[in-house]
């Protein structure tokens, strides 16, 4: 969906403004004329006021006879529909599942759907070892290399 600039800046202006609000209890730092705050507040300006301008923009070519919103290309074919919902799904099904399952069983099956529903049904023995693989490696170089925990889940025993 491509949406009107109008309500883009109005996200913009809301969310500056929500970025602003959210600084305004940190503390000062002692003997500097800025504390904390300052960088988050430039941000959340600068969005406000770029969504302001956005907002402009948007009602101009509103008045000119342009949309609020209008659905993209892709959006008209069940097919690329149907891909974006199922990596939504998996998604979500990733952040309920992997906690208990673990990285490695979680990511697995989740390459596993989208590789052969992507791929196609014929490729599943190709695709399940580059989902094996993947999930392997994603868990080494994150696990290992970046130190970044990724959860074990039922196979918390072998965990490297």
């Amino acid at each position: 969906m491509k949406f009107n600039d109008a309500v883009i800046g109005i996200f913009f202006i809301l969310f500056g403004g929500l970025l602003f609000y959210v600084t305004r209890d940190f503390p000062p730092m002692p003997g500097q004329a800025y504390g904390p705050d300052l960088f988050p507040r430039l941000i959340g300006a600068t969005m406000a006021f770029a969504g302001v301008l956005l907002t402009a923009k948007g009602l101009r070519d509103r008045r000119e006879g342009g949309a609020w919103a209008v659905p993209l290309e892709w959006m008209h074919n069940p097919r690329a529909v149907s891909n974006f919902v199922l990596v939504a799904v998996v998604l979500v099904f990733y952040i309920l599942v992997s906690e208990r399952l673990g990285f490695l069983i979680t990511g697995f099956f989740c390459l596993l759907v989208l590789f052969v529903w992507l791929r196609g049904f014929q490729t599943w023995a190709s695709s399940g070892v580059i989902a094996l693989a993947s999930a392997l490696v994603i868990q080494y170089f994150f696990g290992q290399l970046l130190r970044v925990p990724l959860p074990w889940g039922v196979l918390q025993a072998y965990a490297w």
